[in-house]
């Protein structure tokens, strides 16, 4: 007998120790200067435009963190060895009943989320399965191999990373605190 499991879809997950107060404070203000920020696959709460560039911000340790995690994950996901950047990174502030259409990210090598506020009921992140046609009828318990929807609750200081080519979406926002995270692209 033998076992291997084909397809198999990797999230990383690092517990962090970032200074959250400032982060906070950061992204409070940036939301202030840009208070309309932009409509991607957020629905009622606030996304603001890309920023590339963290010298002299309160992210730039959960960037170069971001970078470094990314050569092993790069690695064991068959991503040629080059310069690793973070291309792109967005701050989400989602308040009451907020959430986030399942989408992709297309043009990344990694994608993720780094969470500043949020608790248990403040909205999980979903990954997605496209082949869940035999889930709930074939196998109905859901286990790691025929669940249609992985779940993460958001933890305060918690960085996801993913392969960037997984669906996935975020849950309405039921806590009436404000969910804030920070979303990224690495290439």
């Amino acid at each position: 007998m033998f076992l291997e499991e084909i397809f198999p879809t990797p999230i990383w997950g690092f517990d962090l120790k970032e200074d959250l107060d400032s982060i906070r404070y950061w992204i409070k203000t940036q939301w202030q200067d840009d208070n309309h920020g932009r409509q991607v696959s957020n629905v009622g709460g606030w996304q603001s435009h890309d920023y590339r560039s963290f010298g002299g911000t309160p992210i730039k340790s959960l960037t170069d963190r971001i970078l470094k995690e990314s050569v092993p994950i790069c690695a064991a996901l068959g991503v040629p060895e080059s310069d690793r950047q973070v291309s792109n990174l967005w701050l989400n502030v989602n308040p009451k009943y907020a959430y986030n259409a399942v989408h992709v990210h297309p043009e990344a090598k990694l994608s993720g989320v780094f969470y500043v506020q949020g608790d248990e009921d403040s909205g999980k992140i979903c990954f997605v399965r496209d082949n869940d046609f035999a889930t709930g009828t074939v196998a109905p318990l859901e286990t790691r191999f025929s669940s249609a929807e992985w779940r993460y609750p958001p933890k305060e200081n918690r960085l996801l990373i993913f392969p960037s080519w997984v669906k996935h979406h975020v849950m309405a926002n039921l806590s009436d605190e404000e969910r804030i995270s920070i979303s990224f692209n690495v290439q």
